[in-house]
């Protein structure tokens, strides 16, 4: 799990503005740290009813750890 973590931080790389503006991920990036977030999903057993909540709270968590705004929802697949 740590080690998908650590390679989606590194393909993913971004930038933190100087600036109070945060940049926005591009959409392959976000859609790159749901599968990432799906494959957690998968190792924490997270049930289908609380599968979107968990999605949306870990890729937020991880572009916030990368220094970029936050998303709303979830990409449409």
């Amino acid at each position: 799990m740590k080690a998908l973590l650590g390679l989606a931080l590194l393909v993913v790389s971004g930038f933190v503005s100087a600036d109070d503006e945060l940049p926005e991920a591009s959409a392959a990036d976000v859609q790159q740290l749901v599968q990432v977030c799906r494959q957690m999903a998968v190792e924490d057993e997270i049930t289908k009813e609380e599968l979107s909540e968990y999605l949306l709270d870990c890729v937020n968590d991880q572009l916030n750890e990368m220094g970029y705004h936050q998303i709303d929802a979830l990409p449409k697949s």
